[in-house]
């Protein structure tokens, strides 16, 4: 019979999240993906607030948007899905001692070194 080895959770606080996800825009037209904090686009001076006048993109000029689901009323959805939905999966399985936490409030790149210490690869 099949069984659960390895449940991995990655852990970011809910303001890491809110953060991270609605400081997120993007050039419609190109893909092309900017943050507020993260990577912003040259446009951005230290101080402004971030909107369609201050958020442009750097190769055409052309205002910056953000979608739909990055805005904090969409996050607060996202969020309480999770802890609804989600969070009882890992109360469940945690007794068989298979969850496995990864701290993931980092950078991209320093994400695999974090799963890989957690799950034992």
């Amino acid at each position: 019979a099949d069984r659960v080895g390895c449940v991995l959770a990655l852990v970011v606080p809910d303001e890491a999240l809110r953060i991270r996800i609605c400081g997120r825009w993007v050039h419609k037209a190109s893909g092309r993906s900017y943050h507020v904090t993260r990577a912003p686009p040259r446009s951005l001076r230290p101080g402004d607030a971030p909107s369609p006048t201050t958020m442009l993109d750097d190769e055409s000029g052309e205002p910056l948007m953000q979608r739909p689901d990055d805005t904090e009323e969409a996050l607060g959805k996202r969020l309480k899905a999770y802890h609804d939905e989600t969070a009882p999966i890992l109360r469940h399985y945690e007794p068989t001692g298979v969850v496995c936490r990864a701290d993931a409030d980092c950078m991209p790149q320093d994400m695999w070194d974090r799963v890989k210490d957690v799950v034992k690869f």
